[in-house]
């Protein structure tokens, strides 16, 4: 799946708009076991300040994946809101690893930058409920369905 989804920033650098409006649905990939079923939706303010890129809105998800505990499906919505200063004249080209990787040249890579948004508020690993109890270290029975008849001073 191509998950770019670009958009030229350059009138907005150049000082030939003051304001960038995106509302959009974009695909994002799956990232270690976490799938999104749905496009994620971005609404985004783009602003030049100062020589940099202001980017504050919102991005909304939803996760899908497996419980780290029990390891029954987790489906969770996320909301992310974003308020962040780019700066265009360092992109993923010159630091791939960088707060501003989500620019090239003067494109913004909308699904990269929701990705990353989401991907930051997530937990360690998801959870069915906050008190999951787990499977069973011994028969690997979910504990959340009821005791298993296994003995535990083993």
């Amino acid at each position: 799946m191509d998950r770019s989804h670009r958009v030229d920033i350059s009138g907005l650098l150049a000082g030939g708009r003051q304001l960038m409006v995106i509302a959009d649905e974009v695909p994002i990939e799956p990232f270690e076991g976490i799938a999104f079923p749905d496009p994620v939706r971005v609404a985004l303010e783009l602003r030049e300040a100062d020589r940099m890129l202001a980017v504050e809105g919102t991005v909304d998800a939803r996760v899908h994946g497996p419980c780290d505990a029990c390891l029954e499906d987790v489906d969770l919505e996320v909301h992310v809101d974003v308020d962040e200063r780019l700066d265009p004249s360092r992109g993923r080209d010159d630091d791939p690893f960088g707060e501003s990787n989500v620019l090239t040249g003067q494109r913004l890579d909308v699904a990269d930058l929701a990705q990353q948004a989401v991907l930051s508020t997530l937990p360690m690993g998801l959870r069915c409920k906050e008190d999951c109890l787990g499977l069973c270290g011994i028969c690997g029975a979910n504990r959340n369905m009821g005791e298993c008849s296994c003995d535990r001073a083993q």
